[in-house]
């Protein structure tokens, strides 16, 4: 028993002194300011969905929960670009279109044409080149950089576009 509390004892001498070591040096004014680390998506996002990773580091390192990436049923749905990827995130469901440019993305038109069945919606999107047609339930689109995000679900679609205003929004 008294071998242990030596022990204890002798750990405390030797701590104590390195702790307040530490605290009397002066904080270089160079010194990084903290930011929390990065996780590694790279186990969410296989290979064959490699364009989408960006996109999920993003959206995890904005504090949203992100289960594994799959393919989108809207892949090939331009003949532009036969990327796309399902996205489950804690605040809904997600699929993503990426293009190759941003300017791909602002070209897309996106109307609603009128139905006459309630919570049925028809809506055309149009490119310079092709014209396509979704019929669903409300549906968002949220254009951002060179992705299309399209959407059933209104609080993902806010909190999504709530996302990108502060992080396109300049920091003082």
């Amino acid at each position: 028993m008294r071998v242990f509390k030596l022990k204890v004892a002798l750990l405390g001498v030797l701590v104590v002194p390195s702790i307040l070591g530490c605290a009397a040096r002066p904080v270089p004014r160079s010194a990084p300011e903290f930011s929390p680390a990065k996780r590694d998506v790279s186990h969410l996002v296989p290979t064959e969905l490699n364009f989408a990773k960006e996109f999920v580091q993003f959206l995890v390192n904005s504090g949203w929960t992100v289960q594994p990436v799959r393919p989108s049923k809207l892949n090939g749905f331009f003949t532009k670009t036969q990327n796309a990827a399902w996205i489950d995130t804690d605040k809904g469901i997600m699929e993503v279109i990426f293009f190759d440019s941003d300017a791909d993305v602002q070209q897309i038109q996106i109307t609603e044409d009128s139905s006459d069945l309630p919570n049925y919606h028809k809506y055309l999107l149009k490119t310079p080149t092709e014209m396509r047609r979704i019929e669903a339930s409300p549906t968002y689109f949220t254009k951002y950089r060179n992705m299309l995000v399209v959407t059933i679900h209104a609080q993902l679609n806010k909190a999504l576009n709530q996302l990108i205003a502060s992080s396109e929004s300049p920091r003082a």
